[in-house]
């Protein structure tokens, strides 16, 4: 069933951008509604892996969804993803804008950290930056108010701290996130902002007061855990992050540094991990870069244009003074994207990866990995 559904999907995806997009409008405007979806197609060989990673070739992930404009200042957004063989909720939201101030209620990221909020489409390499995958943060349901202005934007918002897939009944716990972006230049396309944002969170009581933090390679063809850390005995969470995003014509720069901080009971040490990265893009051929002021992210260069891109991130999970060595990881990666057109892309990136003897998936050990993906979104 779920292959019939995976083909069905790309086969709808194919035509949909071959033609073009399927958009309803009602006769006088008031309502509008578009189709969007995306397919991922993923391939990987990787040398020198102790664990024995094995290469890989898979769809990755399948989406498929409407977004709603209405009344004017009213959006809607209903998505959902087929990746895994499993069915999960993405984005499911309604959302009123002014112009200047944006609520939104729903099930969506929270307003915290920036690598792991970005779409897989476009992402600029095949995986997140692993310090977004551990310490930042994913869809949960709640609340939230933006206020975006030339030069300031900041969220807030109340959430549920339990995912959306979990069905168990019990005591949901709750968290507040908030996000603040000051952007001292703005010349045209051309954008520098800096940014702070935190999220505080309280667990609901079945979770018998633990938290996971795990992160593994920046491929999302691994399903291996090779950062871990469980911290037991947790009252509350607090994450602190900071970013710089500089968008100057054909030149791409992007940096986080996110920290995770446990409060946990007398009898026991506090926890803390962090991380950080930093990326930067260059577009050959044709196109420059653009930026969302309302998400605070850089767009793509656009249409025949050709990235080039390279990350460099460390993430830390040991923490010797709470006693929780979950390991540290050090990875470099290089790569290139394609634009074809407004619908296909195609990518390609090698990625080198050193894990300190803490890590809880064989330990010590350096693997690369080279890895693609012809992607199509509409």
């Amino acid at each position: 069933m779920m292959r019939h559904t995976l083909l069905i999907l790309m086969l709808l995806a194919c035509g949909m951008s071959a033609s073009a997009q399927l958009t309803l409008k009602s006769e006088k405007g008031d309502f509008e509604a578009r189709l969007i979806g995306r397919a991922l197609f993923d391939g990987g060989v990787f040398f020198s892996d102790k664990t024995a990673l094995g290469n890989s070739l898979e769809v990755y992930d399948v989406r498929l969804g409407t977004v709603v404009r209405f009344l004017e200042r009213w959006t809607g957004k209903i998505e959902l993803g087929f990746a895994k063989s499993k069915v999960s909720m993405k984005d499911v939201y309604i959302e009123y804008s002014d112009g200047k101030n944006l609520f939104k209620v729903g099930h969506c990221f929270e307003p915290f950290s920036l690598e792991y909020r970005i779409g897989t489409s476009d992402m600029k390499f095949n995986g997140a930056a692993v310090t977004g995958t551990a310490f930042g943060d994913r869809r949960r349901l709640g609340i939230s108010y933006t206020y975006n202005c030339e030069v300031l934007n900041v969220s807030g918002g109340v959430f549920s701290d339990k995912d959306i897939d979990n069905t168990e009944k019990d005591d949901e716990g709750y968290a507040f996130s908030g996000r603040v972006l000051y952007r001292p230049y703005s010349k045209g396309k051309d954008i520098i902002h800096v940014g702070v944002s935190s999220r505080f969170g309280v667990q609901g009581k079945a979770e018998e007061n633990k938290l996971t933090y795990s992160a593994g390679a920046p491929s999302n063809l691994i399903p291996e855990k090779f950062l871990k850390a469980e911290v037991t005995e947790a009252i509350n969470e607090w994450k602190f992050g900071a970013e710089v995003v500089m968008v100057l014509d054909k030149w791409y720069f992007q940096s986080e540094y996110l920290m995770a901080h446990v409060n946990r009971r007398a009898s026991v040490e506090n926890y803390n991990g962090d991380g950080w990265y930093a990326q930067v893009g260059y577009a050959l051929l044709n196109g420059c870069y653009g930026y969302n002021k309302t998400s605070g992210m850089a767009t793509a260069p656009g249409a025949k244009s050709l990235e080039i891109l390279c990350r460099y991130n460390i993430t830390n999970m040991n923490d010797k003074d709470s006693g929780i060595m979950g390991g540290k990881q050090n990875d470099f990666s290089i790569g290139g994207i394609y634009y074809f057109n407004k619908y296909v892309a195609a990518k390609m990136s090698y990625s080198l990866v050193s894990l300190d003897k803490h890590a809880p998936v064989d330990g010590k050990q350096t693997f690369s990995m080279i890895q693609g993906r012809i992607q199509l979104s509409f």
